[in-house]
């Protein structure tokens, strides 16, 4: 059941008062979680020229400015890399040159949210849509989350659940407050206010200029494509998604549970432990803050130096350098509260120890 799974991931994500910190988890979201990466794979058989050059170009430049996607080109008529096959099998009986879009890496599948002609059109409609920009504008200017309402097509369902939505929500955001500020909490870098606001984005399956948010929102999980009836997704932070809801389950005590959790402290820091998938979204996101974010610290490399090393030789370093986010001036984000704690726990423990050593050396002297 989707609502037990989410209970039980929002659960998970608490693992204790010691390594918390008591910024609400949508402000942490907004400022330290940079929106995971969709994969992009371009198939096409010799040099590109032309029109399909520029297509190229320009889709490589929203990746290198706002959008969280990243572009590789494949040549077919060289030896392909291994790991491209999943997505050549998609196009490879299609006219080329095409694209592949896959979910992030961070989702740990090799699941496609769309492939199909490489055009101007559809590289448009993968980059930015209304509802998206929406979305990001509601969220840079301080809502704690948005409520994002994919309809059904049936008029009297979707508007039951919209209103549903509204009223909970307007009740739910008087009753609920901010965690207090802790002398420990990690700076946070912007002006944008720091409140409890929520709001419902109403998105129409059949809407062309929203295929693609609908292919990204029901992409992901069999049973959700399944549903005919209206699906509810909480957004948050850069425009992550928690599981999407059919209508009959949005009750109140389901959206008291996942506001509790986007209000609350931000008990687990990193973002690869909370639940919750990025959309894509074509924006700037530190330049709409304050032109600078702080990051999580990362993690250690999982893989080995001889698979960096044939990493290196397909040009996935390469790739993974030109979309990275420009650096920025913000400080170094503060020592984890988990490991400040374990060092004083360390330190109380050397001075009991030098303690309990002193006073039986000074018995052993008075015998």
């Amino acid at each position: 059941m989707l609502f037990a799974t989410l209970l039980a991931a929002l659960g998970g994500a608490a693992i204790g008062d010691v390594a918390a910190c008591n910024v609400p988890v949508f402000r942490y979201a907004l400022e330290r979680w940079p929106a995971d990466v969709y994969r992009v794979t371009v198939f096409h058989r010799g040099e590109l020229a032309g029109a399909q050059k520029e297509v190229v170009q320009a889709l490589t430049a929203a990746s290198e400015t706002s959008a969280n996607l990243v572009v590789t080109t494949v040549d077919v008529a060289q030896k392909m890399p291994a790991h491209h096959k999943t997505a050549w099998d998609l196009v490879k009986d299609g006219a080329l040159p095409a694209m592949v879009v896959q979910y992030p890496a961070s989702t740990q599948t090799d699941q496609v949210v769309w492939s199909g002609p490489l055009t101007v059109e559809n590289v448009r409609k993968l980059v930015d849509s209304p509802a998206r920009r929406q979305l990001a504008e509601r969220l840079q200017k301080g809502e704690s989350g948005v409520w994002l309402l994919l309809e059904s097509g049936n008029a009297a369902q979707d508007k039951k659940v919209a209103d549903l939505l509204a009223a909970e929500l307007k009740r739910i955001e008087k009753q609920v407050e901010l965690p207090p500020a802790a002398p420990d909490d990690p700076n946070m870098s912007t002006e944008v206010p720091l409140r409890i606001a929520f709001s419902v984005l109403r998105v129409s399956r059949g809407d062309p200029a929203e295929q693609m948010l609908v292919r990204i929102l029901l992409g992901l999980r069999e049973e959700i494509a399944k549903e005919k009836g209206p699906l509810v997704f909480p957004v948050f932070g850069r425009g992550r998604a928690l599981d999407g809801f059919a209508g009959e389950q949005v009750t109140a005590e389901l959206m008291e549970s996942v506001v509790t959790f986007i209000c609350g402290a931000c008990s687990c820091e990193v973002k690869s432990m909370n639940p919750g998938v990025d959309m894509l979204v074509a924006t700037d996101w530190d330049a709409a803050l304050v032109g600078q974010a702080v990051k999580d610290p990362p993690l250690p490399p999982l893989i080995s130096i001889s698979a960096l090393a044939a990493a290196g030789q397909t040009g996935q370093v390469k790739q993974a350098a030109v979309v990275a986010p420009p650096a920025a001036a913000a400080a170094e984000p503060p020592a984890s509260p988990l490991i400040r704690n374990v060092v004083l726990v360390l330190l109380a423990v050397v001075v009991i120890i030098g303690a309990l050593t002193a006073a039986l050396m000074l018995k052993k002297r008075n015998r």
